[in-house]
Formats: C-alpha cells, structure tokens, sequence
C-alpha cells in the first residue's frame, strides 16, 4: 500500500518533482479531479471554495517537519492518506496527529522510521499489521515488544488480530490503550419489572436505568452539570452491572478538552430532560468520542424513547427532572459547570461564545465549516439560501449548502486501475440545521470551532459578521432572557408592579415575564427599540453604548443581561473568570483592546468591602463594573485606540486559468 500510494505522489500529485508538495500543487491537484469528468471549467464561487478547502486539507496534512512555505513531504502525505482510511473518525485522527507532531518536533525523523516499520511487518500489503509481525514492527521503532493492551483488547472485545495504520502509529507513540465501561444503575431499585407494562407505554423494563462511564479510573455522568466522580462516590449506590465496552487511545486531557469544547453546549444547568437529555444521551456522546461511534445498548438509549407516552413517566418527568438533574445544587458537587435545570432542555452558552450571534447572520454566499455529528472532519461549504419555518421561528431556520467531496477508491488494489486512491465531486445539501454550521477562521487547522470572543476579535471575517444586522430580529425579553408576553391590566387596577425600566406603575399595557415577576411598558418597549440597532440586540455596537450611557433604566437593564449570561452556573455572583469573559465579549463587540488580568484584579479589588473578601462582583456591582468599562470603551474609541485583526498570512493562490490571478 505504501508503495502505491508513494508512485501515485511522484506521477500525480508532485507536479514539479521536487519531492515537496506545494500549497499550488495541492489546489491543482484537486481542481484537475473535479474538472475530470465537467464538461466547463469550475466557476469563480467553485474556485473560491476550493481554496479554503485546500487550506484545510494542507494544514491537515502539515505536521511540521519543514518551514511554512517549503511543502509537504512524501511522509506526510501518505501518514495523511493511511490515516484517513485507517482511523475510525476525524476526531480520532486529530488527536493522533497531535502527539505525533510533538513527537516529530523533538524527533524529526521518527515518521520515516515508522513509515519503514510498517511497510516491512504489512506482509499481506493490505495495511493491517497480523499478529506474527508485531514483535518486528514494534521491534523496529525502538519498543522491545507489543504493549501489553495490544492482546488484552483482542482477548476481551474479540477484535481481529491484526493492527491498522492508525493503532500501530498510536501504540509506537506511547499512548496507552484505556478500558473504557459503562455503569448501569437501576434507579427504580428493581421495581421496574414489576410495573404493568400499559404504564411505561407497552414496554416492559429490567430497570430505570441512569449509566456513567468509566474510564482513566474515573465516572463521568451527567446530573444537571458534568460530574467527575471516584467510583464509589456515585450517589445511586452499587451499579446493577457493569459492561466493557472496549479500549480506547483517548488521552483523560482529550476528554476534558471534548467535555468543555464539544459537549457543555448541549449538557449544561439548563439542558436536563429525563426524555429528551438525560444522563444516558451523554453517557452515548462520551461513549462515541472515545470509541468512535459506538453506541450504547439499545434498552439502555431507546429507553427515553420507548417511555414517553408512559402514564407514569408522564406523571412523574417534573419530579425526576429535578431529582436527576439537580444535582447542579449540591454545594459540594465537583463538576465541570452548575446551575438550576428547568423541564426543558436549554442550550446555553458562556457570555464569550458568539456563535449563535454569527449564525444568526448568515447570508447566501458565505462560507463556512459544516459539520453533522462532532466526530465528522469539517468540510468548508458555501451557503446557498437559507429558509425559515415560520411556525418554526429561529429553530426552524435551514441552509442549503453545496461543497466538494473526496471520495475514497473502496479497495486498495484497485488504486493501479483508477490513477488515484481519490476523487472528487460537487454536492448539494438541502435542509442543513444551522447548528451544523460553524465559522471559517482564518487562523484555525480547518477544525470546527466555536466562536469564542477573543476569535472573533482576532478573525476579520468573523468580526465583519457580527457587525451584520440579524436576519430576525430579537424578540423583547426580560434580563434572564425570557420571551416578554404582552399584558392588559384592567382600567379599575389602579396600579401594579412598576416598569423595571421607568418605574412607571400606572401603565395599562406591558410586556411581562411572569417567570422573574418583571415588566417593561409599552412606552418604554418603543423607546427601547428606537436606540441605535434596539436595546434588545444581541451583540452590542458603540452606537448603543453611547446611548446606554444616557438612559440610565436601560444602562442597568442592558448591565443585568450581562450579568445574568456570565453566571452561566447561577451562583449570584462573577468571580474574576468570568469578569474576564464578559471583558472579552464586550472588546471584540466595540473593537477595543481586552483588559490585562492585572487591571480586572485591581477593578474588582476595589468593589472589596474586606481585605480577604473574594474578587467578585454582585449583581448591583456588576452594574457598576458594566457601566465603567463602557465609558472606558468609548474613550479608547474616540481617542483613535482601535484593535485590529492581523491580517492571514497565506500564499496567493491561482485560481482561474493563464495569466489571470485572483
């Protein structure tokens, strides 16, 4: 395989026959696979997808064995190739990749050897390493013998004796093979098959199952917030049983970088729902990001589904929304985030993740990383509408998006027939979710990031995103975020709880949230909106800000929002992280310079009643810190002191045949 796939770069891919791989040569080779069988040449907007593909796929490829501009390597190349069909998942790839370009930086020629290695123990040519090779493979790269968890994974999941690409590189950098299990708990204490089946909607169930898993001698669950918890600190008692479900390369920094990056969006305070996300729906997440894909056992995940017309489960969802997912309000709870949870799942995000703000803003042409599940490698796509479901409201908006595809040669050996282990192909995609699309950094590696603050800043593209106006606008809401709904007091009501904005207590008509016992009259409602871009915009302009300034109800109104989405976990107060935060939410949305840790120390320092009272803000005092870093905003606005992107650093690609240049 390895000698096919290095002719194929010397006759095809190396254009020059520098044995480098050029950025150019990358686009050309890509573009002559898509303009194969076309009977034009691809159009300018084509042309401009390609090259964000390109630099992607080059950055991907990229491991750092030369400077910036001299190429890629045949070794690069082909470990990008062996891995793309080896690995179980672009995730999975990524993180090799990672200890691998450590590795190279200290050994540049280690990937050679490994190359050499491989290619001597593949007997059968077909890239899986038989068991009689090991000791040679291993041998050969500087390992005395297999690592132990080589045959203990065999023995115990019945994998075949035979190791791909991906193992053998992951195994020969020195990571350590992880039994990964799930926990199983009956929370109905037996019970559970003794309950007529016409109350858990026709179903009978061994038991109420809530799951953990486990792994690096720890349990990751799910209660309201993501719990890290010794074995026997499980607050459910001993497991019912326990299921190996097989080993895993994963790193314990991995999944903590998964759990904060990928999965608190969706796995947070506000997001428990015993039916629709609930300890074993994460239970599955962390069960595919470490073992790629896999899944739990269906009496286990389809349970939610199976109960949901229950009588019973119906009856008692409010009571185990609060038990299961409540334990955010445990004083003592070592977790990665906290808060209250509602019945009804909420994505919710940190003050400093703009990412909704940026899809809110999407347009016909843009852009963008679009991604199905976490597992999948981004693909740079162009946005081609966007539709609305009106019944729907912004959770209905769709895209259809087209993108260009690799397609892999589905045996090996019929590489020699086609010329290319590869191809390409332009696709269409309707009916995308927007959640499944993500900014097109200019400083990313092509992954799927979240839009955090100091990006934005930073990114010139992003930035000129959210200076967009929103394609729907923002509903009027109360300082928690809750939709206001108009109502009439009768004429004889003489008067009532006052406008939060005015104090007026006479207004017969208001918008009110009956959740937090707050209202804005409908005087007040009008005058909001009528301030530069609406008081209830979502990202903050310098336009804003001034007015802000002036009205005093709405500089506190607008003070509270923020307040209330940088304590994300409910505690009632902001320490210095999170003080941090909202600074950086507020410099990338007025194009200021962030402040220094040492400057937030010495402001929230001074709102200290004691000397060893902690640095944090109340919410009263908050308002304060709000107000004073607007004015300090503006100030650097006036006098000229601007922030500004770098610009990308990339090489002029061409994109259109002869002497043309874009």
């Amino acid at each position: 395989m390895l000698a096919v796939l290095r002719d194929h770069f010397v006759s095809s891919v190396d254009a020059d026959g520098s044995g480098r791989l050029s950025r150019q040569e990358l686009f050309d080779h890509i573009r002559d696979l898509l303009e194969k069988n076309r009977p034009t040449p691809l159009s300018h907007d084509y042309l401009e997808l390609l090259s964000e593909v390109e630099r992607c796929r080059y950055s991907e490829m990229d491991l750092g064995l030369e400077e910036e501009d001299a190429g890629l390597g045949v070794d690069e190349w082909i470990h990008f190739m062996l891995l793309r069909g080896s690995a179980p998942s672009h995730v999975a790839a990524k993180h090799l990749n990672r200890h691998l370009r450590k590795a190279l930086s200290e050994d540049p020629a280690l990937l050679s050897r490994l190359h050499a290695a491989f290619e001597a123990a593949d007997k059968e040519g077909d890239g899986l390493l038989r068991q009689e090779t090991w000791p040679e493979a291993f041998k050969a790269v500087g390992m005395s013998h297999p690592p132990e968890e080589v045959c203990l994974d065999r023995e115990q999941d019945g994998s075949p004796w035979a190791l791909s690409y991906y193992e053998f590189i992951g195994h020969a950098l020195g990571l350590k093979a992880s039994i990964v299990e799930l926990a199983l708990y009956d929370l109905s204490q037996g019970v559970a098959r003794w309950v007529p089946s016409s109350l858990l909607g026709g179903h009978r169930f061994d038991g109420i199952w809530h799951t953990g898993v486990r792994v690096f001698g720890k349990e990751f669950w799910f209660g309201g917030v993501i719990m890290e918890s010794n074995f026997d600190q499980v607050p459910f008692g001993a497991p019912v049983k326990v299921l190996r479900l097989g080993m895993t390369l994963r790193t314990y920094e991995d999944l903590v970088e998964f759990l904060k990056e990928d999965v608190y969006v969706d796995y947070n305070p506000k997001s428990y729902d015993i039916l629709r996300r609930n300890c074993n729906h994460f239970s599955n997440e962390l069960v595919q990001f470490l073992l790629h894909g896999k899944q739990l056992p269906e009496e286990v995940l389809m349970q939610p589904e199976w109960a949901k017309n229950a009588a019973l489960i119906s009856a008692a969802r409010p009571l185990l929304n609060r038990w299961l997912g409540g334990f955010a309000d445990e004083p003592n709870a070592e977790s990665m985030s906290g808060g209250e949870s509602p019945c009804t799942p909420q994505a919710v995000s940190r003050i400093d993740d703009m990412t909704e703000e940026w899809r809110s803003r999407l347009e016909a042409g843009d852009i963008v990383l679009h991604r199905q599940r976490f597992i999948d490698r981004p693909r740079p796509a162009r946005v081609l509408s966007i539709s609305v479901a009106p019944e729907a409201g912004r959770c209905g908006q769709k895209a259809e998006i087209t993108y260009l595809r690799a397609t892999a040669v589905s045996r090996w050996e019929h590489v020699s027939s086609t010329g290319t282990p590869w191809s390409w192909e332009i696709v269409c995609q309707p009916d995308v979710p927007l959640r499944q699309l993500y900014p097109l950094l200019d400083e990313a590696d092509g992954s799927a990031h979240i839009l955090k603050a100091c990006l934005a800043q930073r990114d010139r593209k992003a930035r000129e995103m959210l200076l967009r106006p929103r394609k729907m606008p923002l509903q009027p809401s109360c300082t928690k975020g809750h939709r206001l709904k108009t109502e009439e007091r009768p004429w004889w009501l003489s008067s009532g709880s006052p406008c939060k904005i005015c104090g007026d207590k006479e207004a017969t008509c208001y918008e009110a949230c009956s959740r937090c016992s707050f209202g804005i009259c409908q005087h007040c409602i009008r005058r909001g909106g009528m301030l530069p871009g609406s008081v209830f915009a979502d990202v903050l302009s310098p336009q804003l800000a001034k007015s802000l300034l002036e009205e005093e109800g709405w500089l506190e109104y607008k003070a509270r929002c923020y307040f209330f989405k940088a304590d994300h976990n409910g505690a009632g107060t902001v320490d210095k992280f999170k003080v941090r935060r909202v600074d950086g939410r507020l410099a990338a949305e007025l194009g200021v310079k962030q402040m220094t840790d040492a400057d937030i120390v010495k402001e929230l320092s001074s709102f200290k009643e004691t000397s060893d009272a902690p640095l944090e803000l109340s919410e009263d005092s908050f308002c304060i810190f709000f107000s004073a870093a607007l004015k300090r905003a503006l100030e650097f606005l006036e006098s000229g002191k601007t922030w500004k992107p770098r610009p990308r650093k990339t090489g002029r690609l061409r994109m259109v045949h002869q002497s043309s240049t874009l």
